[in-house]
């Protein structure tokens, strides 16, 4: 029990601490879009972030091959958070970690394409 415990508090950390590692910042004033993708539970996540003066404006997520009713979810949620936080930096969906890292992932690597 203990062992199941201390690697869910791992899992969870390692979570965290790449919601809050670099990557994906957008400069002042930058305008455009970028589109990256990262591999996600059941295949390829693709993202695209539009930002416009410096605020992300539009995150659009597809990964057709992760689970419908989990990975689906943080396909959805995720990118929503995005734009109404203006930041990368939001919580994996419970139950669909890998596919939140990839969405996470992917939109940092796309606003990194945006100068």
């Amino acid at each position: 029990m203990k062992q199941l415990l201390l690697a869910g508090l791992l899992i969870s950390l390692v979570v965290l601490a790449g919601c809050a590692s670099g990557g994906g910042n957008i400069a002042n004033g930058a305008s455009g879009s970028g589109t990256a993708t990262a591999m996600g539970f059941g295949g390829n996540v693709t993202v695209t972030v539009t930002v416009e003066n410096g605020k992300i404006t539009n995150v659009e997520a597809s990964g057709p091959l992760e689970t419908d009713g989990i990975g689906s979810i943080a396909l959805t949620r995720l990118p929503a958070q995005m734009v109404q936080r203006n930041s990368l930096k939001v919580n994996a969906v419970s139950g669909a970690t890998y596919t939140s890292t990839a969405i996470i992932e992917a939109a940092k690597a796309a606003v990194d394409q945006i100068k």
